[in-house]
């Protein structure tokens, strides 16, 4: 729970016109009524300073926030509060409201005016899943672009980086052990930047920022947020934002994504493709995929379609199979999906021996575009799926914030599209959280398939496992 401000004060009403409001602070932050008396609309407003933000209503349990993009994390306790010290622009606040029997979304635009004092950090709040990203204070360098003035040790050298020409320029001169330090700010690449230079698995390259280090593109309609095509990277802290497609790895082998951002994405959010094997993406936060193209929205995406296969053919090292596209042995844990239009995580068929855990898939794979009706679907070989949780089945946010009907029909699913793929897969310890049409995790068809009978889904409408169209024994 954050301490009240004693500036002007924002009011995030839940009421039943469902509205954002400005106005004073009641008496009791749970005081409906009191915060109804003189309130006014948030979107659109000009705010002069420091302010607070809360939320007051009956039957609230949580509020998770949602700052110009950054996700801060959710308040658990009553008076439901947060404090912003913006610097003068515009600004955006969401705001997910968990109430007994549902949710809801409320969204303020609004401008902050000149003069007014500046944040030093973003707002404290206590965060939930995933875990926040690392305090990276990078010092910055005073070059002109593009000379970038590196700082050796017997571990390598650091980059020091804010502009987007240095991050261009250290990505290209990197070398293994070498570190890349991104600072607070936003870098627009017109073109794509390319971590194209390779690490070793014992001396890989870190690339790192806070939070608050944006790289973006023009739009959704722009170009990848962070191409990475060299091996052995670490990419650590930063977000990627405002790109036709997110992180995309190409070849790009042992590669770590680790406590990122990735949203407002035309596209897929993270993409490991074209044997970009031993690959990582953890404790992240993918959300806002699909923008332009919600069929091809996924949160991670692993391989490619067999579609695609004349692209992104290639032979995985280990494996030796020349098939499509082998990307294989993927780690995928500890992430959280959010408001993803296609699936969460799509395992593609030629992928094999990969591991997907631990993740929260909220509001995923509900758009019903190009068959996306499920949080998870593995179409690959020898995928661990374990300890997931799938929840907020039964909406679709436009990003007009209008609510429309979800396609969703089961939580995990397993296919084979190609023959020889799609089997050998184990699902076990998920959960559905809330009601499905279909089944907890369907099989189409079984195909040497397991689902443990640790998985949960207690109001899956068909039942917790399924064989095609009908119901099946968990093992």
């Amino acid at each position: 729970m954050l301490s009240r401000s004693r500036y002007a004060l924002l009011a995030l009403l839940v009421a039943p016109a469902l509205g954002i409001t400005v106005g004073a602070l009641p008496a009791s932050a749970a005081d409906g009524a009191a915060l109804l008396a003189g309130a006014s609309p948030l979107d659109g407003a000009a705010l002069a300073g420091p302010t607070t933000a809360y939320v007051a209503g009956e039957g609230v349990t949580q509020v998770t926030w949602v700052l110009d993009g950054v996700w801060l994390g959710a308040d658990t306790t009553a008076p439901y509060e947060l404090d912003l010290r913006l610097a003068p622009g515009s600004h955006r606040l969401r705001a997910r409201v968990e109430q007994r029997g549902g949710d809801v979304r409320l969204d303020a635009r609004f401008d902050v005016a000149s003069g007014a004092a500046a944040a030093p950090a973003a707002p404290a709040v206590q965060p939930v899943a995933p875990s926040a990203a690392p305090a990276v204070q990078p010092a910055t360098s005073p070059a002109p672009a593009p000379a970038v003035a590196p700082a050796t040790s017997s571990t390598g050298t650091t980059w020091h980086v804010d502009t987007a020409d240095e991050v261009r320029a250290a990505l290209a001169s990197a070398r293994p052990g070498d570190t890349v330090a991104v600072a607070d700010g936003t870098y627009l690449f017109k073109k794509r930047v390319v971590a194209a230079a390779s690490g070793t698995a014992a001396a890989p390259i870190t690339l790192v920022g806070s939070r608050r280090a944006v790289f973006r593109t023009k739009g959704v309609s722009g170009d990848y947020g962070l191409s990475v095509t060299g091996d052995y990277w670490h990419v650590r802290g930063i977000t990627v934002a405002h790109a036709s497609k997110g992180i995309v790895l190409d070849g790009s082998r042992g590669t770590v994504i680790d406590g990122v951002e990735v949203y407002d994405i035309g596209a897929e959010g993270v993409h490991f493709r074209s044997c970009s094997s031993d690959g990582v993406l953890r404790d992240s936060y993918v959300h806002d995929t699909g923008r332009r193209s919600p069929q091809y929205g996924e949160g991670v995406y692993v391989g490619s379609a067999s579609s695609n296969w004349g692209s992104y053919h290639c032979t995985d090292p280990v494996e030796r199979i020349s098939t499509g596209d082998n990307t294989e042995r993927v780690l995928v844990e500890g992430n959280t999906f959010e408001d993803v239009t296609a699936e969460g995580a799509d395992l593609k068929e030629g992928t094999d021996s990969g591991t997907l855990r631990d993740n929260r898939f909220v509001a995923a794979g509900t758009s019903g575009r190009n068959s996306a009706d499920s949080a998870v679907d593995a179409k690959g070989n020898g995928w661990v799926v374990s300890g997931n949780t799938v929840s907020d089945t039964t909406r679709r946010w436009d990003d007009d914030g209008t609510l429309r009907p979800s396609a969703f029909a089961d939580g995990f699913q397993a296919h084979s599209v190609v023959p020889g793929y799609g089997t050998r897969n184990v699902f076990s310890g998920n959960r559905v959280v809330g009601s499905v049409p279909g089944f907890g995790v369907g099989l189409y068809p079984q195909a040497g398939n397991v689902v443990r009978c640790d998985n949960s889904a207690p109001d899956a409408a068909r039942g917790l496992v399924g064989n095609g169209r009908s119901a099946a024994r968990c093992g």
